[in-house]
């Protein structure tokens, strides 16, 4: 009777230490996690493949992130459709985002976006009003001591691009808050 005793007690005592992850942090990848851009938005450095680009696939807490937008954050990014989508510069102490899209026959397309700034336990530090860009050409800029941040700490601009026809695409990128 004791033995089970002491089993059951050493099962129920590992299950209490047991860590759950329910909200897990950023992974923001190798090295410094970020794409390092210059001033005028040049490749400055190391770069992360996986920021400012399209992401295939978002986590339930992600697409969460935009309760508001009544699109849908499913299906094949539309990535011919933008010329260029960066914040410059990073690490900076502000930065900016810029949305380009491409310019046809027609002129430039026009499109709007959506994008939280998380922290790294994906806290909602900024949700940008959606922004709308008629001429193609998006823009706005961030001033990390105005929004509190933490000198030196790693962030994540969640985005969606989208258009009347729906998500053209759905991404993220790492910004560091550094002189």
């Amino acid at each position: 009777m004791r033995k089970p005793l002491l089993v059951a007690g050493l099962l129920l005592s590992l299950a209490a230490c047991h860590k759950t992850d329910d909200a897990p942090g950023l992974d923001f990848g190798a090295g410094d996690g970020i794409s390092y851009r210059d001033a005028s938005g040049m490749a400055n450095g190391t770069q992360d493949p996986t920021d400012w680009t399209a992401d295939a696939t978002w986590t339930a807490q992600e697409k969460a992130l935009f309760p508001e937008l009544s699109i849908s954050l499913e299906g094949a990014p539309q990535t011919s459709f933008l010329d260029r989508l960066t914040l410059y510069p990073n690490p900076a102490a502000v930065a900016t985002w810029a949305v380009v899209s491409k310019n046809g026959a027609s002129g430039p397309s026009p499109f709007s976006t959506a994008a939280v700034l998380v922290s790294r336990d994906v806290k909602e530090v900024l949700r940008l009003p959606h922004g709308y860009a008629g001429s193609g050409y998006y823009a706005t800029a961030f001033d990390y001591a105005k929004l509190g941040l933490t000198p030196g700490e790693r962030y994540r601009l969640y985005y969606v691009v989208f258009n009347g026809n729906g998500l053209i695409l759905k991404g993220h990128g790492d910004v560091r808050y550094g002189k």
